[in-house]
Formats: structure tokens, C-alpha cells, sequence
């Protein structure tokens, strides 16, 4: 009958794993659809402000391979009036809130 030994690791052994998992670099798994668009927002507000409208951010982050579907750009950005997202001649750019947070202050 054969009976099974625990291996037995030598001091060396055991720091030179260690060495090895404490110097792995950081793994990034990149983002989602909704963490990019997220990411963007104050970006894609601005575009918006410039007159560009959610079709045209979403084709031009198409064209950058990033693929964020319509739905989910009006999900964060909602059907706003024209009005809010343009700039008036003269209005001095702000940073924006994030979307679901509070409205920004109207002059």
C-alpha cells in the first residue's frame, strides 16, 4: 500500500513565488459599454453643446472602435431640450454634473 507524502517546500522556493506574484503587473480588463460611455460624459457634453446629437457621438465612437448603442447614450443623457445643450454666444463652459445627479444652476 502507498501512502501519499505532503510536499515539502524549501524557504527559497517559497520567496521566489512570492517574488514572482508581488512584481505581476496590474490587469486590466478594459471597460464596458456603460463604463465608457460614462467615462466620456463630460466629453460627449460637450459635443452635445457643440451641436453634434447622440447619432453623431455614437458613429464617431463607432469609428474609434468604441461600440455604445444609441439606447444607451440617450439612457444617460435623456431626450433634453435643444436649448440645454447648446451654448448660448458668450456662456463660459462648465464642468457638468454626472447624469442622475443634480441639475446644473441656471443663470
Amino acid at each position: 500500500m502507498l501512502v501519499a507524502t505532503a510536499r515539502r517546500y524549501t524557504m527559497e522556493q517559497i520567496e521566489t513565488a512570492r517574488k514572482k506574484l508581488r512584481n505581476l503587473p496590474v490587469k486590466e480588463a478594459g471597460k464596458t459599454r456603460g463604463e465608457v460611455a460614462e467615462f466620456l460624459v463630460n466629453d460627449i457634453k460637450k459635443a452635445m453643446r457643440r451641436g453634434y446629437t447622440l447619432r453623431d457621438i455614437r458613429d464617431l465612437l463607432a469609428d474609434a472602435g468604441v461600440s455604445v448603442p444609441l439606447a444607451r447614450l440617450e439612457g444617460l443623457f435623456g431626450k433634453a431640450p435643444k436649448s440645454e445643450l447648446v451654448m448660448d454666444k458668450g456662456e463660459v463652459e462648465r464642468d457638468t454634473a454626472r447624469p442622475g445627479g443634480a441639475d446644473e444652476e441656471e443663470q
